[in-house]
């Protein structure tokens, strides 16, 4: 992996995990909205973080070693990745990112994480539907159209 690939995952991440929410939990402070905190949702919050942190990681590693590449799109995987996670849906490393954000408003419970739940989510859609699936038809071929008929988008 490369150094530019390095720091932009890391920006990207930063900016995404903790710029996003700190944004709106800031905005929900400010229009003081309200915010539900139950310990047994922060609980389970907790879990969702860590496991769409787990799978972010996993899915990372997946395209590292199987794909040849990295998720970021200045080093895309030489090959079509579709084992492990990849086999139940053909964006996990985005779910995790909406397993985070659902996690990070069970914990702090601001309503305004939902709103950035939705926003971040329908983002990664447009994305995916503009920008990356193109693309992949591109690279990958009859291969990636194989793949898109097989797995479903989400879930």
């Amino acid at each position: 992996m490369k150094i530019k690939t390095m720091l932009l995952g890391i920006i990207y991440g930063v900016g995404l995990w903790v710029g996003l929410p700190y944004f709106f939990i800031r905005l929900n402070d400010y229009f003081q909205l309200p915010v539900i905190k139950h310990l047994p949702l922060q609980m389970i919050g907790a879990v969702l973080i860590g496991l769409g942190f787990s799978f972010v990681l996993y899915s990372a590693g997946v395209f590292k070693f199987i794909g040849k590449g990295t998720p970021v799109p200045i080093e895309p995987p030489e090959k079509l990745v579709v084992k492990g996670l990849y086999k139940y849906t053909r964006n996990p490393m985005y779910v995790s990112h909406l397993l985070i954000f659902l996690g990070y408003f069970f914990v702090f419970g601001q309503i305004l994480l939902i709103v950035s739940l939705v926003l971040v989510g329908l983002s990664l859609n447009l994305l995916i539907l503009k920008w990356e699936e193109p693309q992949l038809k591109k690279r990958f071929g009859k291969s990636y159209l194989n793949y898109m008929k097989e797995v479903p988008r989400w879930f």
